[in-house]
């Protein structure tokens, strides 16, 4: 469950590996977090719920939050992708169990990592302890960023936590680290042996934690800065971006070469910055900081009808066909829908009536997972083939 943070979270490690620097530029800035980071905190308190249920634990830190924020943030999706993660984890389980009779479950575990992290701890949201493998299982419900398990240090430092305390009375020889994140149907999973892992935290992890930790550390910009709370001020991303600009032979062009090599990876990056940037000095100059050369203004807005009714019917009797000034009502978008029904359940129900034609092409690097556009698959979208 929520509470108080380590200066090295394991939910931010792939920052502090690459960037250093961060988690001290970071440290007195504000969390104060969002409806997104609400929402996915309901959902692993229903989670939770679900598993402690099935274990015969109390769940009265999990009812008070589903209390708490339940009327806002609930939706049938979410019970949906609830259910899915505890069916994965109970399978889990239950395969453990049927190796080792004495497997345990351990469901938001504390996990102590300090060996390697200087006053590392983090939460586990399911933790399987069995002879041979050791198995993570982390729930994400957002779905905004699609979250791998190879190489993903969060989910090996919880597994670093779980073996330190628990390879004394198993025989631990393998970690299994899976990330279930059901709103984007991701289920990754990597394995690796003890010895690997142990070798990583030694000869990557603890150097970079410590020098993290030690307020010495270096600034890197990269993808990694998105969920930094200080890239509106970093002088490092600053330099970063403007300087991809620069790297051009020609000074007035870029060539398809210098695009590729310069300008396109770092798109996200320069994306990251700018918003990062016109939120802060907005939520800024709003608290009364001011900026030469700029103002606040009001922006743009539309018109409404304050009484819906009224209006109705002052134009009815003004003599107006009540039909022709009413719009009729409208079905929710599917996103929507989903949130009201679930989303393999709406699938079921509208089989007949949905179709989800080829997104509009977007550049991406080779490593992407998705096949090469097509755009003959749009010229020939409804045609029978086999007339």
């Amino acid at each position: 469950m929520p509470g108080t943070h380590a200066l090295l979270s394991p939910s931010a490690a792939h920052r502090w590996l690459h960037c250093t620097a961060a988690p001290r530029l970071e440290e007195n800035q504000p969390d104060s977090g969002s409806d997104y980071a609400r929402e996915g905190t309901l959902a692993h308190a229903y989670c939770a719920r679900h598993l402690k249920q099935y274990l015969g634990l109390p769940t009265a830190g999990e009812d008070a939050e589903i209390g708490t924020l339940n009327d806002q943030y609930h939706t049938g999706e979410m019970d949906e992708h609830t259910d899915t993660y505890k069916t994965i984890v109970l399978e889990r389980f239950n395969a453990a169990r049927a190796k080792t009779p004495d497997a345990q479950l351990l469901v938001e575990a504390r996990l102590d990592f300090s060996k390697w992290v200087p006053g590392g701890f983090g939460t586990g949201d399911a933790v399987i302890i069995a002879d041979g493998l050791l198995d993570i299982i982390d729930f994400k419900y957002g779905k905004g960023v699609r979250v791998e398990a190879p190489e993903n240090p969060q989910m090996r430092i919880y597994a670093l936590g779980a073996y330190e305390a628990y390879s004394f009375e198993y025989n631990i020889q393998r970690v299994r680290m899976t990330i279930v994140q059901p709103r984007l149907d991701n289920l990754s999973s990597d394995e690796m042996s003890v010895e690997d892992l142990l070798a990583w935290a030694d000869k990557e992890l603890a150097p970079k934690a410590q020098e993290a930790y030690s307020g010495e550390g270096k600034q890197a910009p990269g993808e990694w800065c998105q969920f930094c709370r200080v890239k509106q001020s970093c002088k490092a991303l600053a330099q970063s971006c403007i300087e991809t600009a620069k790297k051009a032979q020609d000074p007035r062009l870029l060539t398809p070469e210098e695009i590729a090599t310069n300008v396109l990876p770092m798109l996200d990056t320069v994306d990251t910055w700018l918003k990062g940037v016109k939120e802060y000095t907005l939520a800024q100059a709003l608290a009364g900081v001011s900026y030469p050369g700029f103002k606040l203004v009001a922006g743009r807005s539309n018109r409404v009808i304050t009484d819906v009714e009224a209006a109705r019917k002052t134009l009815v009797d003004a003599g107006y066909d009540p039909v022709a000034i009413m719009k009729p009502q409208e079905m929710r978008g599917i996103t929507d829908l989903e949130k009201l029904v679930g989303k393999k359940k709406l699938a079921a129900l509208l089989e007949k009536y949905l179709e989800k034609p080829q997104g509009k092409p977007v550049l991406a690097p080779e490593s992407d997972k998705r096949a090469p556009y097509n755009a003959a698959a749009d010229d020939f979208a409804g045609i029978d083939t086999n007339e």
